[in-house]
Formats: structure tokens, sequence, C-alpha cells
């Protein structure tokens, strides 16, 4: 049966480190969305948290019963509304980055945890492969936290869950300066690319994409600089829905905003396609990009090993 459905992307600019600020902000963007129709309202991966990738992100990790998961029930039964962003989460000694999703009751419906931690993200957090869906009283909802999706093992797996509807929340950062390793062709690519991959999705699975990426600049250290130090990087925003019939509802630029547009949740329009595969990703690029598994590698070994990782997981959960 059809169901329209009316979903909105909350661009927002996040403060590092800044849990109840970041909150607060999302509340007045959700209230918005709301206002103006919205049913369900995405908000970008790590939304209170931000992206600083130092262990002082583990300064802002939560348990899974802890704020943002509260934020979410609370403001989902007030506005009536299903609800979703990523967050980190400390279990068992370990950091995840963890998406949950409540329902217009204020139930938390489940969760889904990034499975591959991208480049410096190995250092902080652990990759976990579960279920890459939710199943709702909307139907199954497939979710792919930033990089996942851009994965063949993510596409794939989504491929074989017979989904009705794909949430991608993106922390996609880009550079804005032209360098002598960078020009600006690169530039324009890289910041196109998670609307490339929700256009992939619903031309391989014939549902509508939510994809939604934060905006606001990002500066941060990093621990590895094999490709040198970021600088002069932005999150590029570009949030996008696409209905299943593949029209596009309406796309941002790279402010903070609120985007809404109605979909049709449509069982007839349903394809299993099969992702192509080049390499992990989905789509083509430079063999260069394989130094980034190096990083990864490393990342996560200094993540296995760091005493202060497990110190720090182990006093969220006690």
């Amino acid at each position: 049966m059809k169901k329209i459905m009316t979903l909105a992307a909350a661009q927002i600019s996040c403060q590092d480190g800044k849990v109840q600020e970041n909150l607060i902000r999302a509340t007045q963007l959700a209230e918005q969305a709301h206002a103006q129709g919205a049913q369900l309202v995405l908000f970008p991966e790590f939304m209170p948290q931000g992206y600083l990738l130092t262990p002082a992100l583990w300064d802002s990790a939560e348990a899974f019963d802890g704020p943002t998961t509260r934020w979410l029930a609370e403001t989902s039964r007030r506005l009536g509304i299903y609800l979703g962003t990523s967050f980190l989460e400390a279990r068992s000694g370990h950091f995840f980055n963890t998406f949950a999703l409540a329902e217009p009751s204020g139930k938390i419906v489940g969760a889904v945890r990034k499975r591959s931690p991208s480049i410096w993200e190995a250092y902080f957090f652990k990759g976990e492969r579960g279920n890459p869906y939710l199943d709702t009283d909307l139907g199954r909802i497939g979710v792919g936290i930033c990089f996942d999706n851009h994965t063949y093992e993510v596409a794939s797996a989504i491929a074989q869950s017979n989904i009705d509807l794909m949430l991608m929340p993106h922390s996609y950062c880009t550079p804005t300066q032209v360098t002598k390793l960078t020009s600006q062709a690169d530039i324009d690519q890289l910041n196109g690319r998670p609307g490339l991959v929700a256009r992939l999705y619903n031309e391989w699975f014939g549902v509508p994409v939510l994809m939604c990426n934060k905006s606001g600049t990002w500066d941060s250290p990093v621990p590895d600089t094999t490709l040198g130090v970021p600088q002069n990087f932005r999150f590029s925003g570009r949030s996008i829905v696409l209905d299943a019939d593949g029209t596009l509802r309406g796309q941002l630029g790279g402010e903070e905003a609120v985007l809404v547009g109605s979909v049709t949740l449509d069982p007839a329009l349903k394809k299993q396609a099969r992702p192509p595969k080049y390499s992990r990703y989905i789509y083509p690029g430079s063999p260069g990009r394989e130094i980034l598994r190096l990083m990864e590698w490393r990342g996560s070994l200094s993540y296995t090993f760091n005493s202060l990782r497990k110190t720090k997981a182990l006093s969220y959960t006690k």
C-alpha cells in the first residue's frame, strides 16, 4: 500500500563537545521542520558531539540511555514525529557511532551502528556489523551512517534487506581552497559525492532517500597526517530528498537550514539491483584512495591498545 510521507533534513551546524547546546539548537530545527509538516526529521551523524577528532571526543560520549536518546524520545513524543540522529555511544569499554530512531510515541525503535570508521575515525570508535535497517510502523527503514553508504559491504546488505525508505546521516567535510594536491574539480566532485550516493541508492532500490549532512566549518587536529593537515575544510551540506521514482523533492546548499519534502513509499517501485563493486566502494575512483585503508588500520590498532579509551568508555557504563 502506498504511503505519503513528509521528510525533513535538519542541516545543522554543531559545536564540538557541546552536547546540550547542540540538542537545544536541534530542538529549534525539529520544531521548524514540524511546523512545515514534517513527519520524520533526520539530523546528521554525530549531531550532539560535533566532529572533534582528538581524545577529547570521548569526553562527550554517553551511554545508550543518555542525553541523546532521552532527547529523541521526549522531542518525538512532544511533536508527534519520527526523529533520528547518530551519537557517540559508550558501551562495554568501547565507543560506537550509533544511530537511534524514535517514533511519535517516544519509543526508541532501535539502533544501527556504523560499520566502518573512516580515516581518522578509526582512532576513536569501533565499528559494529549489525543489520543496516530498523523495522517501524512506516515499514523497514535502511540506515547508512556517512562513509558506510559509500561501501559495497553496506550497499549490498541494503540490497538484500527489502527496505521501504533510506536514511543517510552524514558528517561529510571537504576542502574549500585549491592547493597543489587539490584542484577545483576535485573539490566540486567531493562536494557532490553524498548526493551522488543518495541518487545511486534511489536508482538501485526504488525507495525514497533522505540524506542529511552537517553545515559549518570543520577545524580539528587529526591523529595521522599522512594526507597532510586538513585546513580550510567545511561540512559540505547539500542535504537532499529524493522520491521513490527519482524525483528531486529538494536540496540545500551549504548553510544551516531545514529541508522538507513529501515522498511516496510505493512497494510497486521497489527494486533489488546489485550494486557495482570497485574495491570496497560503489563508485570508481583513484587507486590512491586505498591508502586510507592503511590509515584506518593504524587507527584501529591505536584504538585497540589505548588504555585511556577503555577507562573513559567504562566510566559511562558503570
